[in-house]
């Protein structure tokens, strides 16, 4: 038996497709002035009454319809400089964090019972579970065939990035890549773990809507922290020269090397190197020895996408007084951890690009 398998998506509408999807809440601002309809209300809304009535009433103007058979989606994302290949269908739920559909990251409790919500509220699933699987190169070989045919869906969406989707519903076609997907016998969830997690809290049985993309094909960028500390500058440099090296930079890296962090305060950067060799990840001796120890009153997460400058301005602004811009977590340290069975602090890794939310659906 498959461990990924087809389905009927709720999706838009051909037409409306572009401005019906979303994309990561980097681009919501440009969104509001960019649709006027869409997935956008119900993702940022926090009247869940509302959401449901904009959600049922998008169904009734048949702005979005419901597939009559089960398919495979085919999910292709890529720019000049990049592109991935993904495959769309459900999981058992019953799976996870077993041998087969891995986690890797631990979750907030309040995020968990936020998607949840959000989730049963529409009995929908708006977007994929982002996850990984080692490449196996005569899948990889059939979807990019599938991919030269007319696909379904073909634009780009504000993050500038072109996403294409094609359907797999013919018998023949659909037993090929059946007998293709078998060969796939673990999954890493790389993306969406609040999600699973307010799944499982339902207690309902649900079957998780994936997109699988093979690991050599998948980028991360970093994911860096700012904070409010309680302690004024000296206090928190001290707490930091326990366990790394300090030095003053000019400008911070484009590109960070593994063993080391950099930090913005006081209008400062510096350049932190760990003292001690060992194999734990960036992320993990960030929170052990520096964010556990300088009493912070506020942390948020902020992508790399965003670039340095924005943790600077955030810093700047006042809100927070202290900046961490960490190296990126790459694929194989992730899916190392997961077969582990052990579990990286929350919000470490950004995963872009992403697939848009409300372009293919699953109906719980």
């Amino acid at each position: 038996m498959s461990l990924i398998n087809p389905f009927k998506a709720l999706r838009p509408i051909q037409k409306l497709a572009r401005k019906i999807s979303t994309p990561n809440p980097k681009y919501f601002d440009s969104l509001k002035s960019y649709s006027k309809f869409g997935y956008l209300k119900i993702l940022t809304s926090k009247n869940l009454i509302q959401s449901k009535k904009y959600f049922q009433n998008m169904k009734y103007k048949k702005l979005i319809t419901k597939e009559i058979k089960d398919c495979y989606y085919i999910y292709k994302i890529s720019n000049k400089n990049h592109q991935q290949i993904g495959i769309m269908g459900k999981v058992d739920l019953n799976k996870y964090d077993n041998k087969n559909i891995l986690g890797h990251e631990e979750t907030f409790k309040n995020r968990v019972s936020e998607r949840k919500r959000q989730i049963l509220n529409i009995s929908t699933q708006v977007g994929p579970i982002y996850t990984a699987y080692r490449c196996n190169n005569y899948l990889q070989n059939y979807l990019t065939k599938i991919t030269k045919s007319k696909p379904i869906y073909s634009f780009k969406s504000l993050d500038k990035f072109n996403h294409q989707v094609w359907i797999v519903d013919k018998e023949k076609n659909l037993e090929s890549l059946k007998n293709f997907i078998k060969k796939i016998n673990k999954i890493y969830i790389c993306d969406g773990h609040h999600r699973i997690q307010g799944m499982i809290k339902s207690n309902k049985k649900i079957s998780p809507m994936i997109i699988a993309f093979p690991h050599n094909q998948i980028k991360i960028l970093d994911y860096n922290r700012v904070l409010k500390s309680k302690l004024n500058s000296e206090k928190i440099i001290n707490i930091i020269r326990k366990n790394f090296k300090i030095r003053k930079i000019k400008n911070n890296s484009k590109i960070l090397k593994k063993g080391y962090l950099e930090m913005y305060m006081n209008n400062q950067w510096y350049s932190l190197k760990h003292i001690k060799n060992n194999n734990q990840l960036d992320v993990t001796i960030l929170h052990e020895n520096i964010i556990s120890k300088i009493k912070a009153s506020k942390i948020e997460f902020i992508s790399g996408i965003n670039g340095s400058n924005f943790l600077k301005e955030l810093v700047n602004s006042k809100k927070f007084n202290i900046a961490f811009k960490l190296c990126p977590t790459n694929i194989s340290s992730v899916m190392k951890i997961a077969d582990k069975k052990r579990f990286m602090p929350p919000k470490s890794t950004w995963f872009h690009p992403k697939p848009l939310d409300g372009l293919i659906c699953s109906e719980l």
